[in-house]
C-alpha cells in the first residue's frame, strides 16, 4: 500500500507562501463521514504552479498537483473548485465507521493513531501528527488539521473551536498530539443526578395513578346519580 506524508502538504504550503492546506475529517453521529484534502491557491499561487508545470501556463493547476502526488497516494485525484478569487484543489474519501477512518489515516505517514472510537455515546479522538522536518523551509508554513465531531464537544486541545469544528495548526518540525471528545447524543446527566430523575419519575407515576382513580370515581358517581 502506497502512503503519503502530511509533510507533502506542508511542502506545498512552503513552496507557495500564500497557499492554504487543510486536512478535514467530518464524522457523523453514525460514525460514518469523509476525509478531505484541500489545497487553496490565490491567483499568484496558480501562476507560480503553472510556471513549473509540464503542462505549461495554460494547464490545470490541480492536474499539476495530481502529477506531483503520482505514486505517493491512493487518494482520489484533486478536483478543481473556485471559491471567490481562489482556486481550490479538493480530494475527498468516504468512510463508513471509525475503523474505516482509521484505515484512511494509516495511509498517512507521520500519523499515529491512539483512539478513534465511539464508546457508550462518547466519541474519543486522539492521534499524533508529525509533519516532518522544517529544515530548509523559507517560512513558517502551516497545515490546518480540522475535525468536525458529532454532538456536544467535550475536552480538547485544539488551537481553535467553532461549534463542532476543531482546528489544529501544524508546523513542520513540531509534532503534535491531537485529542478531543464529544457527547454524540448530548443527553448525558451530570454525575449524581440519576437518582433524582428516578425519584421524580416515580412521583409522576404515583400522581398519575391517583389522578386516574379520582377520574374513575367521579364517572361512577355521575352514573349512579343518573
Amino acid at each position: 500500500m502506497r502512503r503519503w506524508a502530511i509533510a507533502w502538504l506542508a511542502g506545498v504550503a512552503v513552496l507557495l507562501s500564500a497557499c492554504q492546506a487543510n486536512l478535514v475529517t467530518r464524522i457523523e453521529t453514525s460514525g460514518a463521514g469523509t476525509l478531505t484534502t484541500e489545497v487553496g491557491l490565490t491567483p499568484d499561487d496558480v501562476t507560480q504552479v503553472q510556471s513549473f508545470s509540464s503542462g505549461g501556463p495554460g494547464g490545470s493547476v490541480c492536474q499539476s498537483l495530481n502529477s506531483q502526488m503520482q505514486g505517493q497516494a491512493e487518494a482520489p485525484a484533486f478536483q478543481e473548485e473556485t471559491r471567490g478569487d481562489d482556486t481550490w484543489c479538493v480530494s475527498t474519501q468516504a468512510f463508513e465507521d471509525p475503523s474505516g477512518l482509521e484505515a484512511l489515516y494509516r495511509q498517512l505517514d507521520g500519523v499515529t493513531i491512539h483512539e478513534l472510537v465511539l464508546r457508550e455515546g462518547i466519541f474519543v479522538y486522539e492521534v499524533d501528527v508529525d509533519t516532518g522536518s522544517s529544515e530548509g523551509a523559507p517560512g513558517p508554513a502551516t497545515v490546518s488539521w480540522v475535525v468536525e465531531l458529532p454532538g456536544k464537544i467535550g475536552d480538547h486541545n485544539a488551537d481553535s473551536a467553532d461549534g463542532q469544528r476543531l482546528t489544529w495548526r501544524l508546523v513542520p518540525g513540531e509534532p503534535r498530539n491531537l485529542h478531543a471528545s464529544s457527547d454524540v447524543y448530548g443527553l448525558r446527566l451530570p454525575a449524581g443526578q440519576l437518582p433524582m430523575v428516578i425519584a421524580v419519575g416515580l412521583a409522576c407515576l404515583c400522581c398519575g395513578g391517583v389522578l386516574a382513580l379520582v377520574i374513575v370515581g367521579l364517572v361512577l358517581l355521575l352514573r349512579r346519580k343518573t
